[in-house]
């Protein structure tokens, strides 16, 4: 009789569920340690290609090791430096910068720039260096284990395990998305740069960075990078300058989401505009600021993983965007035409 016993699948369905909510709230409790672990170790992965680039141009392992090792370092001691720098600086000269106007507008645009000068973290410099500084280290250590990672993990469970072949092509969409998005956002960084110093806008390399990280955010990364850009060309040139700006980022981002983005990808997220929104904002509650650069990824990753079972394919299926149901319809149809018979 026991081994007769079927569990039903609405059962099923609920431990996942369960299982689902106790990690998340685990997640949530330890995001302070958790988010810069995650996002070192997709670094780590993203950053790992280039070395495997050196190699096959003919360099020594050891040799593409520590030239990858050396340019992160240098990168991303370079990046924390100008950074340090820059906002101390920005935190001087914005008190200053005010919109000169007696119109509601002016009002509710110099409360923004209020607002975004209490919230600069003036005097957690020394945070940012420590955090900078153990993501960096943590980068380097995990580029410098991962081929051995990868061996183990093949004497582990073999080379033609369907687990393992499946967790490297998870990796390798995610390394291809964010090559990808890495290339599409330095279009954006440099575009902005560019006009800002046109404009004569102040710390224009700061916001070209800043709109470069910021577009890694689906759909609100670039809002947030376009307003420092606007309030300071408000503030420089009027309404009218703002309204420029604005529109300046607008025609950039329908260039680079458009045009550029589906070109490189040749297909789009295959998941749908409402799940990548919420999963943006979702991740963001769950692990802070780092969850708001690795949602995506991560909501991908899970959609992967809950294509495997039957208990929860109906999830994964929801939170598609349903390309892939339309080709598979369209196939099919293809097949059973009268002038593919005979």
């Amino acid at each position: 009789m026991v081994d007769d016993f079927k569990m039903p699948p609405f059962i099923g369905q609920i431990i996942v569920i369960a299982v689902i909510f106790v990690a998340v709230i685990g997640m949530k409790y330890s995001a302070v340690i958790l988010g810069p672990i995650l996002l070192s170790m997709f670094l780590s992965i993203i950053i790992y290609p280039f070395l495997m680039w050196l190699k096959r141009r003919g360099l020594s392992y050891n040799l593409s090791v520590i030239v990858t090792l050396v340019g992160t370092l240098a990168l991303g001691a370079a990046i924390i430096g100008f950074l340090v720098i820059t906002l101390a600086q920005l935190i001087k000269a914005i008190p200053t910068l005010t919109i000169s106007s007696s119109g509601f507008l002016a009002q509710y645009g110099n409360q923004i720039i209020s607002f975004l000068v209490s919230n600069i973290p003036e005097t957690d410099s020394a945070g940012l260096i420590a955090m900078g500084t153990f993501m960096l280290f943590s980068i380097i250590f995990l580029v410098y284990e991962l081929p051995q990672i990868r061996k183990s993990l093949v004497n582990l469970f073999g080379a033609d395990s369907p687990t393992l072949k499946e967790a490297f092509a998870i990796v390798g969409d995610f390394i291809e998305y964010f090559v990808i998005r890495a290339k599409v956002n330095l279009f954006y960084g440099v575009g902005v740069s560019a006009v800002l110093f046109l404009f004569d806008i102040n710390f224009a390399l700061l916001w070209g960075l800043l709109t470069f990280f910021l577009g890694f955010i689906p759909y609100v990364g670039i809002i947030l990078a376009a307003i420092p850009a606007v309030l300071i060309a408000w503030a420089k040139y009027g309404i009218q300058g703002a309204i420029i700006m604005g529109l300046f980022f607008v025609i950039i981002n329908t260039i680079a989401e458009s045009y550029i983005f589906p070109k490189l990808t040749g297909k789009g997220l295959q998941m749908s505009v409402y799940v990548v929104f919420v999963s943006v904002f979702v991740w963001g509650w769950i692990l802070g600021p780092t969850g708001f650069f690795i949602g995506v990824p991560l909501t991908l990753i899970i959609i992967r993983y809950l294509q495997k079972y039957d208990e929860t394919r109906w999830l994964a299926s929801m939170m598609g965007s349903g390309e892939e149901d339309e080709k598979e319809d369209d196939t099919k149809k293809k097949k059973s035409s009268p002038l593919n018979k005979g």
